[in-house]
């Protein structure tokens, strides 16, 4: 249901007469009503998240998230003309935009800005940037990188054989063009098989036909670029997913989505493959033959994250005082999942690819727990298994199950932002579910239930910082963009800590698997004592995407190896004494990579006490500005080879 409404907002001082105006948008869920605002200002769009308000069931008002930018654009005339807006992008990101570039308005903070949007073609993905239109600077950057009878494998080859499905929705007879979806095969690509290589589907055809019967009964030819089987399986559980939305919810695309096919990559995505500038779903093949469109885990997935831009815009990253936020990714990875599980209630997403050596099972498994932040590790579909596993445990769950679990993440993920955070999120699921209590429509038993399950998830006070005290270690990602200056460093956006207990002298950090000794990169541990590496928040100039600069710290450690060890204690780090708490942020550096040759490194550190009698063993020479004293790895175990063979000389005597 689409309703058209006006909203005025009290105009700032300077700001122009026109009015913010908007179509609401209105859902339907358990709890009565969802109506979500889509904004425009003097006839241009708003490029931002509009309010949202949730009603009973007799259309009163039971609450309110997010209001527009309170200062709006001085005017609506660009004084910055679009050639040299589309310069500023290209000088930045060293490609041209795809687009002449569209005029809108773009928030930042409490501010609405008039801008120019491009879309550009980069690092393997497409990216929308915003140009100020009255000042020569870019603003941000948003990752962009969604009856006829068939034979189709329901939910994959791996759990079931094949059946005869009824193709819903198709307008035409002769090809799979319906109602939600279209699917299509790509049929020529320029495609680097590198992890963020160029990704572009150059031409594409509707590709199978029906046969004499007007029915898809193609049979599978796994792996091959010419299988037609794969565009009717597609089709149906695309079809399905977004049916499913849209009957329950009201939650439907603006416009049928493109599905592509049949092209070799081990990867499936939503995004602009054929740079149309919309978004669309596209389905590759492996390097081992393995089609990701035979899964409808991946189908439903993948539109599972159209279904979050709809519901809360772009969910990428975030820069703040810890560091490189990447929770909302993680969040449209953990939510995209949780999609999955609700039209597939089982807790391997893609069993069929679990047939890969990439994969053990599947490609994930999110029957165990993951708690934050000791799950947390920088990269968006691991640390999306926090919200994945927690939404598993709900759907598991007799008293709440997955019919549930839906109508709390289309009432929650309305409410979300770029700007959300863990206990943000975990809070929405919360609200809602207070709404739906409320509403009489869920029992106090129910609402205890989810509450434990939220409560074990650990991101209601998940602070992006890691006790090493008691967790093994610390597993992360970390990425760089071969940028040099005040950008040569990216941190990560989850710190360690680990207080000294008051029978030690110092503290062991153990760093092993640095992959970036070598793909031209370093690592930097910046440390401090009882307080958290503190970030100054900020954007890559000419990119527009969020960076952080460590600002507040009292020591740095460098690495070009793959592992090492270090012992920090009071001589090397003042202040650092029995009872207080070592914190420490990693970052990646720069060394030989070239401007925008991105690379995502993993690393892991551990810490653990240095007890008096170890001491003893762990001297050993300090090295670089950070005076800390360092022991390679093997000077370190052979120190601990010798004391134990001293230990059993010792017994034996």
């Amino acid at each position: 249901m689409l309703l058209v409404g006006l909203f005025v907002l009290n105009a700032a001082a300077g700001s122009p007469t026109s009015q913010w105006r908007g179509s609401t948008d209105v859902l339907s869920w358990r709890g009565g009503t969802i109506h979500r605002v889509r904004p425009s200002l003097g006839g241009l769009p708003f490029d931002g998240p509009g309010p949202v308000e949730f009603r009973d069931s007799t259309g009163q008002l039971v609450r309110r998230v997010r209001s527009l930018p309170t200062l709006k654009p001085t005017s609506l005339e660009p004084t910055v003309t679009r050639k040299d807006a589309r310069d500023l992008v290209e000088d930045g990101w060293l490609s041209s935009p795809e687009d002449r570039g569209t005029l809108v308005v773009f928030p930042e903070g409490h501010r609405a800005h008039l801008a120019w949007r491009f879309q550009v073609r980069a690092t393997g993905g497409v990216w929308l940037v915003w140009v100020d239109a009255h000042q020569p600077r870019v603003l941000a950057a948003h990752a962009d990188s969604w009856s006829t009878q068939a034979k189709i494998y329901d939910p994959s080859p791996a759990l079931a054989g094949l059946e005869t499905v009824e193709l819903s929705g198709l307008f035409h007879g002769q090809k799979l063009v319906g109602e939600y979806a279209f699917s299509t095969q790509c049929t020529a690509w320029d495609i680097d098989p590198a992890p963020y290589g160029k990704r572009a589907c150059l031409d594409w055809t509707f590709g199978v036909k029906p046969g004499p019967t007007g029915d898809f009964f193609e049979h599978p030819r796994e792996g091959d670029t010419e299988d037609p089987f794969v565009q009717p399986m597609v089709y149906h559980h695309v079809d399905r997913i977004a049916r499913w939305a849209d009957e329950r919810y009201g939650l439907r695309l603006d416009e049928p989505i493109q599905v592509f096919t049949n092209f070799p990559l081990t990867n499936a995505f939503f995004g602009d493959f054929n740079g149309d500038g919309r978004r669309d779903l596209s389905f590759g093949i492996s390097d081992d033959g393995l089609n990701f469109g035979y899964d409808a885990d991946v189908v439903h997935h993948e539109y599972g994250h159209a279904l979050v831009r709809a519901l809360a815009g772009s969910m990428w990253m975030q820069a703040d005082t810890l560091g490189i936020d990447w929770t909302p990714g993680a969040l449209n990875e953990g939510v995209a999942d949780a999609f999955a599980m609700v039209l597939n209630p089982d807790p391997l997403i893609a069993e069929h690819l679990g047939e890969s050596e990439r994969w053990d099972r599947a490609i994930r498994d999110l029957s165990s727990d993951r708690v934050c932040p000791g799950d947390l590790q920088g990269q968006v579909h691991r640390s999306g298994k926090i919200w994945g596993s927690m939404a598993w445990n709900v759907i598991d769950d007799p008293a709440l199950g997955p019919e549930l679990m839906g109508d709390l993440l289309v009432a929650a993920v309305a409410t979300w932002d770029n700007g959300t955070d863990w206990s943000d999120a975990a809070e929405s699921l919360l609200d809602a579910a207070e709404m739906m209590y409320g509403a009489d429509v869920i029992s106090s038993a129910q609402l205890d239930a989810l509450e434990a399950h939220v409560h074990a998830s650990g991101m209601l006070d998940c602070d992006r910082i890691i006790d090493l005290e008691t967790a093994e270690k610390m597993q992360t990602i970390l990425l760089n963009l071969g940028l040099e200056g005040d950008y040569k460093r990216i941190p990560g956006g989850v710190q360690f800590k680990h207080r000294l207990p008051a029978e030690a002298s110092g503290i062991r950090l153990r760093v092993d698997g640095f992959t970036g000794a070598s793909q031209g990169t370093g690592l930097a541990i910046y440390l401090r004592v009882d307080a958290p590496v503190e970030h100054e928040a900020t954007r890559v100039e000419g990119l527009g995407l969020h960076h952080a600069i460590p600002i507040k710290f009292d020591a740095v450690i460098e690495l070009d190896e793959e592992e090492a060890v270090w012992i920090v204690d009071e001589t090397v780090l003042p202040g650092l004494v029995p009872g207080s708490v070592l914190h420490g942020s990693l970052a990646s550096i720069n060394r030989t990579r070239m401007p925008m040759d991105v690379v995502f490194l993993s690393v892991a550190l551990a810490a653990e006490p240095l007890l008096d009698v170890d001491s003893i063993f762990d001297k050993g020479p300090s090295t670089g500005c950070s005076a800390l004293n360092q022991l390679s790895l093997f000077e370190h175990c052979g120190w601990l080879i010798f004391c134990a063979f001293g230990l059993i000389v010792m017994r034996r005597r």
